[in-house]
């Protein structure tokens, strides 16, 4: 049963959906088979433990039908049912989140529709519309959003036709929305086009309609163009695409600015391109913007951008800690690491937990204290197993532990040369990390048994290979060790 459509779906949805579910299979208005609902009941109570033991179809037959023999078609007819109650389910949960059932227009229709024209003289005196087509001074200016407003004024529009009112406002702001609408979502998609193509490597196609577009919002910052959706929008692609530092710190203040006017997950992708940003400008030697980086991780930490569902990812995890290390956080990093472990996915905390701190004990200089936090757990994540065995070859190496590191670097190289997952160029930097690291490690042991002219001109050798070599993982760190040396 592992496999069944009802079943997985439903292993998905979180405990309080599972439970809302539930509720909504009981709905007379939605669901009217007694079955589906025993189903639901069931399914419900055994969550998250949708095993073959508890799902079995003779199993859940029983719970079903106690007492009668087994009849495999029956039991396929309520699971599509049930199913089909699911979907409906989902999309009624979307729906909610997206405020349809909120969406006054929807109501505007069925009083219009229905020739109830004293309600809606009532509903016009108030001024109920009038409020009904105003832009807030804050909210979720999403495609959704827009379109709420659009479909507000088109029904107000037919609205003051039947009451016998000839007047264009409606018409008008209806276009004000629809050009918000349009150059709304042109801007975003041309920000995701670009940064796509970037991380690519490619360059984007020129799109007349959108440049066009981009040059008359400059050329008039007014109106439409004050708009907080196109504002952000409109610094976020001239950033993407000019790919000017100087721009970068006016369309971070935008978004800030305007950060009500969006909806979590939208101010998290937002967050997510300045980010991927700032880590270009890194890999093009602009270090200045590690920290910049840095401040974007702890901003969002502060607004919970992070998390999914309550979760923080553990690659968000590890990359916060890498990018304090780097900027020598110390205190920060332990911190964190203590009081966010708690909020991964219990099935990668312990691996998480226990790598982040070993790079923090290796950060700070206390190697001794990095083994036994990395050999207690098995890392089933090839990306932290990786990360794992070199620095564990890099703890060996500062323990001067000869026999650990040689055993440890042929294990690693004997991992690296039968993992099928892994690149060619991934396999040639993670081979020239351990081969290097040998050479440096056996040089390191020489210095005081050779002659020094005949070390030296090993240690130049050794430079100069190492200068050529491409990839190398984990580069700075070797050339630090290698350096030392000569100190």
């Amino acid at each position: 049963m592992k496999n069944n459509p009802l079943i997985v779906q439903l292993a998905s949805l979180s405990r309080k959906e599972m439970t809302r579910f539930n509720e909504f299979a009981a709905s007379p208005y939605f669901n009217k088979h007694k079955q589906v609902l025993a189903l639901a009941n069931y399914l419900s109570e055994i969550y998250p433990d949708f095993s073959e033991r508890r799902c079995d179809r003779v199993v859940i037959f029983k719970q079903l039908f106690p007492g009668k023999t087994h009849q495999q078609a029956q039991l396929a007819i309520i699971f599509t049912y049930t199913l089909r109650l699911l979907e409906q389910f989902l999309i009624m949960e979307k729906l909610s989140e997206q405020g349809v059932f909120d969406d006054k227009a929807l109501y505007y229709n069925q009083l219009r529709k229905r020739n109830l024209n004293n309600q809606l003289k009532t509903d016009w005196a108030s001024n109920n519309a009038k409020r009904d087509i105003e832009t807030p001074e804050s909210g979720n200016f999403s495609a959704n959003f827009y379109g709420k407003k659009i479909r507000t004024a088109v029904e107000l529009d037919a609205i003051s036709m039947k009451l016998g009112r000839n007047e264009t406002r409606f018409l008008e702001e209806k276009q004000q929305f629809l050009d918000a609408y349009y150059l709304t979502e042109t801007l975003r998609d041309a920000c995701e086009r670009t940064q796509r193509y970037r991380l690519q490597k490619a360059t984007p196609p020129h799109f007349q309609m959108v440049e066009s577009l981009v040059e008359t919002l400059g050329n008039k910052p007014s109106g439409i163009a004050e708009t907080p959706s196109v504002k952000v929008y409109f610094q976020l692609y001239k950033l993407l695409k000019n790919n000017k530092l100087l721009q970068y710190e006016e369309c971070k203040a935008t978004i800030q600015k305007y950060e009500n006017n969006f909806s979590h997950e939208e101010l998290q992708n937002l967050y997510n391109y300045l980010q991927n940003f700032c880590i270009q400008q890194i890999n093009n030697g602009y270090q200045q913007f590690l920290n910049e980086v840095f401040k974007l991780y702890q901003l969002q930490l502060d607004r919970q951008l992070l998390l999914v569902d309550g979760v923080l990812p553990e690659w968000h995890f590890k990359n916060i800690v890498t990018t304090g290390l780097r900027l020598d956080e110390r205190k920060w990093v332990r911190d964190f690491i203590e009081n966010y472990s708690t909020k991964l996915a219990e099935a990668v905390a312990e691996n998480a937990y226990s790598y982040n701190l070993a790079a923090w004990f290796y950060h700070v200089g206390k190697p001794a204290e990095v083994l036994p936090l990395l050999l207690q757990v098995e890392y089933t994540d090839l990306r932290y197993n990786l990360d794992a065995k070199s620095l564990l070859l890099r703890t060996y190496f500062d323990l001067e532990e000869e026999e650990a590191l040689l055993a440890h670097a042929e294990a690693f190289s004997q991992f690296v040369k039968r993992n099928k997952s892994l690149t060619d160029f991934q396999k040639k930097g993670y081979f020239n990390l351990i081969r290097f690291s040998q050479r440096i490690f056996k040089l390191k042991m020489q210095a005081s048994l050779s002659k020094l002219e005949k070390w030296l001109e090993a240690h130049q050798k050794l430079m100069n290979d190492m200068a050529q070599a491409e990839p190398i993982f984990n580069r700075t760190w070797l050339e630090a060790k290698l350096n030392n040396l000569t100190n």
